[in-house]
């Protein structure tokens, strides 16, 4: 061969190369522009937000808040939905979150809130399933019983309100709080204001104990019922004249 044809030869090859690289510049700034175009807010933007299940508590400003706050908010392609739900199951009165895209342009969010059913230890609310929950209380209208013991014991302590209310209602009497105290002693406070001392054992028992006798006290003399007695129970009475009474019966 002689050194004409080499040069050819080798001319050819890197003129291949030249235009094998130029085709792959030219893909890359053609994927490159599409994706711009859809990440572009004005060529794909999302412009319609449906939110589907019943709220009493999540406010609209708030989920629009914590949308606002993901950089890709606006726009149809790059929008994460994983993001939207994490982003909004952040909020406390959320409990769960199923987000999906529409196109062309449409977020669809399911959310279901926390049902509260009681306050807890002065300071948190507790859901259908005895889970400890934080948020803004004074959006509660509806009265809750106040529940309180060890965190760990929030679904026991659910447990036992419901079995003793359950009782209670036969003499349409309502428990407006029940404490797990330390020594795992139970206490009752009913509506009318009297306090049932059930100790840490028997307590469904005693209850039932206390609404057999109930039709024969007198309501609003009585401040507080101490029901740890293995037939018995004793009654304190609200203070008269200066003078609180203790009276012990066999009921």
């Amino acid at each position: 061969m002689t050194l004409s044809d080499q040069q050819k030869k080798r001319a050819s090859y890197w003129a291949g190369v030249g235009f094998f690289c130029a085709v792959l510049l030219g893909l890359a700034y053609s994927v490159h522009s599409v994706y711009s175009s859809v990440s572009d807010k004005q060529l794909s933007p999302m412009t319609r937000l449906l939110v589907s299940g019943k709220r009493d508590y999540v406010l609209d400003q708030e989920l629009q808040q914590s949308l606002a706050a993901l950089p890709e908010a606006g726009n149809f392609f790059s929008l994460d939905v994983s993001e939207v739900k994490l982003a909004l199951e952040r909020l406390p009165w959320v409990k769960q979150v199923t987000v999906r895209k529409q196109w062309p342009d449409k977020l669809s969010i399911a959310l279901q809130e926390q049902e509260v059913v009681a306050r807890w230890n002065n300071a948190a609310l507790l859901n259908q399933q005895g889970q400890i929950f934080e948020a803004p209380q004074q959006r509660v209208t509806k009265a809750l019983a106040s529940l309180s013991g060890p965190d760990e014991q929030a679904e026991a302590v659910l447990a036992t309100f419901r079995q003793l209310q359950q009782v209670l209602q036969a003499r349409q009497l309502s428990i407006v709080s029940l404490a797990l105290n330390e020594r795992h002693a139970w206490q009752v406070e009913l509506a009318s204001g009297i306090v049932l001392k059930l100790g840490k054992e028997d307590k469904l028992n005693r209850i039932e104990r206390f609404v057999s006798v109930y039709p024969r006290l007198k309501p609003n003399a009585v401040d507080y019922i101490d029901l740890r007695y293995d037939t018995g129970f004793a009654v304190g009475w609200k203070k008269q004249e200066g003078l609180a009474i203790d009276d012990q019966s066999n009921g």
